[in-house]
């Protein structure tokens, strides 16, 4: 009993150990990169955005504005929070990635899962009701306003379901209400009307609305 019980015991101590030495690289690491300019993965290309010509409804933000975004808009605090998870859990850390993304949702009402693959300059304008799924792809400057679903499609006793999760390209707007389900990609510069429902793919640079949701303007052609 007594041997079973200091393997135990031993084992548990092991596992803390590997466990203190994990976090304290990843510490090491962030810490090495903020000293060295290197930005968690989109975090600089999000500051960027703010202050570029669409980084607010009224064009490109200075200071003064920048700063009580960040202090107010819960937008862009969500995905700030979202920057440091998903850095941290591109490294290897599951658990502690993860109750951060519940306290993000807690915090801004903004439901992001660490595995989602957010690029640089994405703003979310409204963050009540939005849902980034694992396994989503979001390209570049990316506007997202509330209740927007992002997620895979789930076998139901109507549907069997399919793998794959939505990707969404550079310049994509959706609107409210706006949800995406399954393996579709919409291309760049899209634009998804409010409340609709995407299960299909959706072509550059077109207008798309509906339910389910389809292509109701295309780009000139010249």
């Amino acid at each position: 009993m007594d041997a079973t019980r200091y393997a135990a015991e031993k084992g548990a101590v092991r596992t803390l150990s590997d466990l203190s030495s994990k976090a304290t690289a990843v510490v090491r690491d962030l810490l090495d990169a903020i000293t060295r300019g290197r930005e968690p993965e989109g975090l600089l290309g999000d500051a960027r955005a703010l202050f570029g010509e669409g980084g607010t409804l009224k064009g490109a933000a200075d200071l003064r504005q920048a700063i009580r975004i960040l202090l107010v808009k819960p937008g862009v605090q969500a995905l700030l929070f979202y920057r440091l998870y998903r850095w941290l859990y591109l490294r290897g850390l599951r658990l502690l990635p993860e109750f951060m993304a519940r306290l993000n949702f807690l915090l801004t009402g903004a439901e992001i899962d660490p595995g989602a693959d957010i690029g640089a300059g994405c703003r979310i304008w409204h963050t009540a009701g939005v849902t980034i799924g694992r396994g989503v792809k979001l390209g570049r400057n990316v506007w997202i306003l509330h209740n927007v679903t992002l997620g895979g499609r789930g076998a139901s006793p109507f549907d069997p379901g399919e793998e794959g999760y939505p990707r969404i390209g550079d310049g994509v707007i959706l609107y409210t209400g706006v949800t995406v389900l399954g393996n579709v990609e919409i291309g760049p510069g899209a634009v998804i009307g409010a409340h609709s429902l995407v299960l299909d793919s959706i072509p550059a640079g077109c207008l798309a609305y509906g339910i389910p949701a389809r292509v109701m303007k295309s780009p000139s052609r010249h």
